[in-house]
């Protein structure tokens, strides 16, 4: 299989199935506390914290690979997502551009993994980890937070009948 080939596919749809499901929220629902069984975090903070991890823990392993200029110890040592999101105006359609912009810059990195470089195991924020296994992660994590948005795309009402 050539996964080069094959995650270019998966990272752009699951890319776009993200951004499409961010859009079947209603606009006046997306930055408020959503009702309970749907966690603590309102749509833009999914967002916020996938632009986080893409742009902060994703693409710098994927340049890694490919140029062996990262300092993996400083990954996840200086992580500080909650910090970064208290501290920062953040606009939803900002935040959407911005991981589109980041997915690009990864996708673009693809063909640069040969079979052996997606399967040497090399130092990660993770432990030790091959690309395969960082950009499945990838591929995991957004759809992860895809589907937790599509269910309060979906069941938003049902949950706040429910909770009267």
């Amino acid at each position: 299989m050539d996964l080069s080939a094959w995650f270019r596919g998966q990272l752009q749809s699951s890319a776009d199935a993200f951004i499409w499901a961010v859009e079947q929220v209603p606009p006046d629902r997306r930055e408020i506390a959503p009702p309970s069984g749907f966690g603590e975090w309102n749509i833009a903070r999914h967002i916020f914290h996938m632009l986080h991890y893409e742009r902060e823990a994703a693409l710098p392993h994927m340049q890694h690979w490919t140029d062996g200029t990262l300092d993996l110890t400083q990954i996840f040592h200086h992580y500080d997502e909650d910090g970064v999101w208290q501290n920062g105006d953040h606009t939803i359609d900002t935040m959407l551009r911005e991981f589109q912009q980041v997915r690009t810059e990864q996708i673009a990195l693809l063909p640069n993994f040969t079979e052996q470089l997606w399967q040497e195991v090399r130092p990660s924020g993770w432990g030790p980890k091959n690309m395969n296994w960082i950009v499945t992660k990838t591929f995991q994590h957004t759809t992860d937070h895809t589907n937790t948005i599509l269910q309060m795309a979906l069941f938003w009402d049902y949950a706040l009948r429910d909770q009267s």
